[in-house]
């Protein structure tokens, strides 16, 4: 490939990245121009799964709905060194053990592959697959200009995964008054769009003094006793208003219970203080599966997050103060009014 044919590539893709095109549209833009521009057969992305076990399909281009469907991909089997950060090349489909689905493979009639990760500090989020009619070496331009796609279509599928956050958790509040349910909501949409290891919210009580988890996604029951127990430093800093994040959460004694985070498989832990005029009421805290370095955007816009569910649990809680005192007095006045009616000389 020459210069000319290089800049062709990032001509045609290079508009979408600034414009607020959604992700999957955006890879199926890059598929086509990649396969295009490559002379390939087909390219596929794939994003890992939340529980980091297969590889979901996103977006494809060249490549028949029965080979996308053709079963689970499974991350420890075929794609175990792309997720590891390394790009892996298979000159020969037909035979190399690497390959989950050969016989697939085959019948699609692909003979070489390329796989490069989509990774972002540190971490994998999934993987651009190339795929060729013919066999076939990447030369090592073609693979650095694969490397410069990818690195672009990550940064967009990340932007997107936080910015679409906030939005979701709009909807939630918008739609329900109802306390519980909307915290379960809010935690289960940090935790989808974050494909993370878990979110929860915990509650003070009336009193301000005891701390109650009061939603959870993805985290064990163990793990919820133990922090009810020690509740931890980064909890209480929070509580203080405090944004706190911890890196490394297996290592780090501001954790409750090292062993127990440890053994529950978590990452980085953030916790977001929920905040009303200036009043703490509790706590989102937000667990990644293995240690993200988030950007101060990403930051600012979690902030908002927690300060929009505050407002929210805020309203929730006083509409159901208002509720309560509003039945209370429906059942005063019709026991008033049947008394009247049934004793009026009293």
């Amino acid at each position: 490939m020459d210069c000319r044919e290089c800049l062709a590539v990032f001509s045609n893709i290079g508009n979408a990245f600034n414009s607020p095109i959604k992700p999957t549209p955006l890879l199926q833009l890059v598929s086509e121009t990649l396969v295009r521009q490559f002379r390939l057969k087909g390219c596929h992305f794939r994003l890992i799964s939340r529980d980091k076990k297969v590889l979901e399909h996103i977006a494809s281009h060249g490549l028949s709905e029965k080979f996308l469907n053709k079963g689970p991909v499974d991350a420890d089997r075929s794609m175990g060194e792309a997720l590891g950060g390394k790009i892996v090349t298979i000159s020969d489909c037909t035979v190399d053990p690497r390959l989950q689905y050969r016989e697939a493979a085959r019948e699609e009639g692909i003979a070489s592959m390329l796989t490069v990760p989509l990774k972002t500090r540190g971490q994998v989020i999934g993987v651009m697959r190339l795929s060729t009619a013919e066999r076939r070496e990447f030369s090592p331009n073609e693979i650095a200009i694969m490397e410069a796609v990818a690195s672009f279509c990550t940064s967009a599928i990340i932007h997107t995964m936080f910015s679409g956050i906030l939005e979701r958790v709009n909807g939630v509040i918008r739609s329900s008054r109802d306390l519980d349910a909307l915290l379960q909501s809010i935690v289960s949409v940090v935790s989808e769009d974050l494909r993370a290891k878990g979110c929860t919210v915990q509650l003070l009580d009336e009193a301000g003094k005891r701390l109650r988890f009061r939603a959870n996604d993805g985290l064990s029951d163990a793990y919820l006793r133990a922090a009810t127990e020690n509740r931890g430093e980064a909890v209480d800093s929070a509580l203080r208003g405090e944004m706190t994040c911890i890196h490394e959460a297996a290592q780090d004694a501001r954790v409750p219970s090292l062993e127990m985070a440890a053994r529950e498989g978590i990452g980085t832990m953030l916790c977001l203080p929920l905040v009303v005029r200036d009043q703490s009421i509790g706590v989102l805290t937000i667990c990644t599966h293995h240690p993200w370095q988030f950007s101060d955007d990403e930051l600012f816009l979690l902030k908002s997050v927690a300060d929009q569910c505050a407002l929210a649990i805020r309203n929730a809680q006083m509409y159901a103060a208002i509720k309560t005192r509003y039945d209370s007095l429906t059942v005063e006045f019709q026991t008033w009014f049947e008394h009247y009616h049934t004793h009026p000389s009293q």
